[in-house]
Parts: structure tokens; sequence; C-alpha cells
């Protein structure tokens, strides 16, 4: 079933060349494949469109960022590529119904909510960029990649046959919300990713409680089959590890020493998580973790689990009826580069209802539109909510999420950068904004603040922390 997305809330329709609409298809055939391409074709290998738009407001991609920017030193600090960018103009409460056919829901509802909320407009710059051979194998998937046959609609396209896949980008040429939704939860940062994380939730006056946790993320489905552990967790449980987690806390002193771990896999999305309890030396298993709309971890209640990456695929089923896939123009969050400078702090970011404006830069872009509302034997915080997905990278960079009498609730901006040593993009920080209580929240990232304590930015493609994800290896690590 489709339905429409709310009147006058989205812009004219953008989509790709050679998008169809057939939910049951996934791969394609190699006509509409022979449209990706590093160079010379209509799409880039990654699905989105390589030419300008009419207006030359959002350039054609070149191929993102490929050097490093000057005075740049692998494993330090990212140096700004942009920095001499200079503002084109700045949208305010004052003159955002000028821009209102570029602007999401969310967005508009923060300019009527928030007098002092402004979005600075800088030049879009398509930084996106990703290695050779992950671009070679999204190509290749255009025309394998397949969903295993269900006829429950709720599983139809839950589970991937892997002798399909190749680490890329899953659908490159997608037709379905699904399939979109498998390119944006499944979307490339590496093998592995080790850091020491700050969060903080924001309360309406601008004050907040911060907390600090050690992340261990692993990707198995870009991992080569040759270094996967000798374990049946990871090899065999499920078909296989799909996505690994472990999140360990630092402080508040309350949660401590806390840690969870975990794997979705190749047969469901369904997170097995298991969490370690230091007062009891105790390891359970948790399935509220990683849940559908159970709280995110160090969230207060203000992000819930399938808030992360803005809106992710999790649960053993489907509880939303997407509704057409659509591609439109929208200024966003992106090359968040001043926000991950060292010696930002907390202080210079927090203020009431959102962060600091004087932080963050605005692109136009080109994003997918993502809508879902849930189907009828389900029952969701967010009956109803929105994503939006850079066309460059399948990250997301916004989503919406409506409360169940359908008014927009919650706000979430993702602030992206390249990882331009390891060829990614990922997320350097993000806000969820509730715009009825004026609280948000900043999941566990801005790898910055540690300055002052010796840390460093995130470690990509290190030594996975694989133990931290199975039972017997938390209770190992865990400490009292």
């Amino acid at each position: 079933m489709k339905f429409k997305t709310l009147t006058g809330v989205l812009p004219a329709v953008i989509l790709s060349a050679g998008m169809v609409a057939s939910p049951a298809q996934a791969k394609v055939s190699a006509e509409e494949a022979a449209q990706l391409g590093l160079t010379g074709t209509p799409l880039t290998p990654v699905g989105a469109v390589r030419g300008a738009n009419a207006e030359g407001t959002i350039p054609e991609w070149t191929g993102g960022i490929t050097t490093y920017p000057e005075g740049y030193v692998p494993g330090g600090w990212y140096v700004d590529p942009f920095a001499s960018d200079e503002i084109l103009f700045t949208i305010t409460g004052e003159n955002y119904q000028q821009y209102a056919d570029k602007l999401t829901p969310g967005t508009k509802a923060l300019f009527e909510r928030y007098a002092d909320y402004k979005m600075n407009i800088y030049p879009t710059r398509r930084s996106g960029s990703y290695p050779d051979w992950y671009y070679e194998n999204s190509i290749w998937n255009a025309t394998h990649t397949e969903f295993k046959p269900n006829d429950d609609p709720t599983l139809a396209e839950r589970s991937i046959q892997k002798e399909t896949f190749r680490p890329g980008v899953w659908f490159p040429i997608p037709q379905t919300g699904g399939q979109a939704m498998w390119n944006h939860t499944y979307f490339y940062w590496g093998k592995s990713f080790n850091a020491t994380a700050y969060g903080m939730n924001v309360f309406a006056d601008g004050t907040y409680a911060d907390h600090l946790k050690k992340d261990r993320w692993i990707l198995p489905w870009a991992v080569p089959e040759d270094e996967l552990p000798d374990s049946d967790y990871f090899r065999k449980k499920g078909g296989g590890a799909l996505w690994c987690g472990s999140q360990e806390d630092v402080y508040p002193p309350r949660t401590a020493g806390q840690m969870f771990g975990g794997c979705n896999s190749w047969a469901e999305n369904d997170f097995d998580a298991y969490l370690y309890i230091p007062g009891q030396r105790r390891v359970r298993k948790a399935p509220e973790i990683g849940f559908y709309d159970s709280p995110g971890s160090g969230s207060d209640g203000l992000r819930t689990a399938d808030q992360r990456f803005l809106w992710a695929i999790t649960g053993g089923e489907e509880w939303y009826e997407y509704g057409e896939l659509k591609k439109a123009e929208f200024y966003v969050p992106s090359n968040a580069y001043k926000l991950a400078q060292p010696g930002v702090t907390f202080d210079d970011l927090a203020r009431p209802g959102h962060l600091n404006p004087e932080y963050l830069r605005y692109e136009l872009h080109r994003s997918w539109v993502i809508e879902g509302r849930t189907r009828p034997q389900f029952r969701h915080l967010s009956p109803h909510r929105l994503v939006y997905v850079d066309e460059d990278t399948w990250a997301a960079t916004n989503a919406d999420m409506y409360d169940s009498q359908d008014k927009m609730w919650r706000v979430s901006e993702s602030y992206n950068i390249n990882f331009y040593d390891h060829k990614l993009t990922y997320f350097w920080g993000d806000a969820h904004m509730d715009v009825i209580n004026g609280r948000y929240a900043c999941v566990n990232s801005f790898y910055n603040i540690g300055v002052k304590d010796g840390n460093g930015p995130p470690v990509f493609n290190g030594p996975p922390a694989w133990t931290h994800q199975t039972p017997s290896g938390l209770r190992k690590h865990g400490v009292r």
C-alpha cells in the first residue's frame, strides 16, 4: 500500500534515472545497471545523480575528496578542507519561508519553535568518496543482490541472500523504501570502529549532563571471510554476523563499568544483545537493547534505539510500511569539520533547544526521502516518520518523527564528515531535538571533546575487539 506525503510538506520529486516502481524486485537489469559508473555515466557507482542540478547550485560529482588537505597528518585531527568557504546566506526565522520548498518539515518546525535558530548556508561540496573496491562491488550488486523470498510482508525485505552480495552499496538503484533503508542502515564506515565517545543530554534551559562511553563497532559484512574469527557465533549463528556493536560506560559514576555487546545476523536484524552489570559481575541477555522504540543507550529517554543513524532497521520484523521512494533537494548539515576541530567543548555547543548554529555548516543536497507509517498490528512511539539520506554517501542528514497525533515531535540532524584518510563518511555528532519539551540528546560521538583527556579521533579498520561482542567476552572484560 502506498500513502501520500502530507500536503505541501515535500517539494517536487526528483527520481534517479532508471528508477522503476517494482516492489517485488531487488536486482535490476544489466541495461539499468549500465547507468552506474565511476566516470561518464548518469549515475555514480553508489547510485547518486552525477550531474549538477539545473540551477548549478548542486555541482557535478567529480569523485569527492581523494587527497588529504594541506596540513593533515594521518591519525591526527581532521583538517577542514573547506575552511576558506564563505557563507552564501543565512536562513533565519524571519526569512525561512523564502526557502520553504528546500527545508524539511522538521527544519521548519525548528524555525517556528526557536527564535534564535538559524542555518548558515555554504557552497555545496559533494565530498563523499569511497575505495575503488567499494565502487566496483556496488555496481556488481545492482544486478545480483536479492532478498530471501518471503510471503510475509513484514519479512519480505528483512534478509539478504548472502551469496548475492559483495561489500558495497546493497541496492545502488533502489526501487523501494525497504531497499533504501538497507542501503542507509548498513552504509559503509569501515570494517571496524573504536573510539572514546562523548555525548550529552541537554535540558530546555541549555544546561546539560554529559556522558562518556567506549565504542567498539564491527561490520562483519565488510570483513573478508578469512578475517572473521573462528567462532560459530560470528560465522554460523543466524547465518553469520552482519553488524556487531559494543559500548562500555565510563561516566557518569552510576553506570560506570556497564557494558553491552551483540550482533545482528544475516538471517534477521534483531540485535542479539547481552549486558554486563558490574555490581553483580553478571552477564544477562538484554533484548531491550536495540529494540525498536526502547530508549537509546545514555539518552535519558530522548532517543529511541532505532534512531541510531537517525533511523535504522531494527528488530526481527518490519513494523513500518514505506511510502513511495522519493528524491528531492534540501538544505542539510554537511561537511561538519568546524564541529570536529580540537578545542571545541560542550559549553561551546549546548544551547536551549538546539546546538550552537555557529559551529554547523549547511549545504544544498539531493536526498533520498524514506517515509514510513506503522503497520496496523504494531505500535511505536512514532507511528509516522521520515529520514533524509544523502545521495552520495547513503548516510542520513535529517529525520522527522511524528507523535501519535501526527504532530511533529522529534527532529534529528547528523553532522557528517568524510574521514578522508579512509575514504568513508560517518557522523562526528548528532542532535535529536524534542520540539515539544525543548530537550535534546546527542549520541556519544564528539570525539574532540576528549582532547583534554589525551583522546584522539576514532580509529577505523583497527584490530576488531571481537570478544566484546559475546557473552563470555563481556564477562572476561568486565570490571567491578
